[in-house]
């Protein structure tokens, strides 16, 4: 971050701009541009912030941007990454192992299973679709009869039999 900070300061005071014209332009306090030139990272609370910071920075310098955020993030990765590249990737083998092996072998308690809740069927439901079966059956079966009783022409409910003719 010190090199970043040296070349905003070079190319401040190459174009000619006071500490204090810059801090003005940039709505920031002067603590802030200094320590901002300084490379003084822990002055900055806010990672976010000295990240924008930066990036405005370098506009307002015209300094190339994108060779400064790459320089940037570069610093971050370094100062934020304390766990070697090395040691991250075996731990990520070891845990992938270890889900190998309890996927393979699943033990379950009664008391940590997930309980499964099953239908229940209430009975008023069931009897309800029980009349209505029943209904039905009635039904088909009267229709049966009374067809049955007019193909022989059998007359139900009268001693009397009319016949029409023309």
């Amino acid at each position: 971050m010190k090199d970043i900070g040296i070349i905003f300061k070079e190319k401040r005071e190459e174009i000619g701009i006071k500490a204090e014209e810059a801090a003005k332009d940039m709505n920031i306090t002067m603590p802030q541009l200094e320590n901002l030139e300084d490379g003084n990272v822990n002055a900055f609370k806010d990672i976010f912030f000295l990240k924008d910071l930066v990036r405005k920075y370098a506009i307002y310098l015209n300094v190339d941007e994108e060779k400064i955020m790459e320089e940037f993030n570069d610093f971050v990765f370094d100062f934020t990454s304390k766990i070697p590249v090395a040691e991250i990737e075996q731990k990520v083998k070891e845990i992938e192992k270890q889900n190998e092996i309890e996927t393979r072998k699943k033990i379950s308690s009664p008391y940590t299973r997930k309980k499964v809740q099953k239908a229940k069927l209430k009975p008023i439901y069931f009897i309800g679709v029980l009349t209505v079966i029943l209904v039905c059956i009635t039904f088909i079966i009267v229709n049966m009869v009374l067809n049955k009783l007019k193909e022989e022409n059998i007359n139900i409910g009268s001693d009397y039999i009319y016949e029409f003719t023309k």
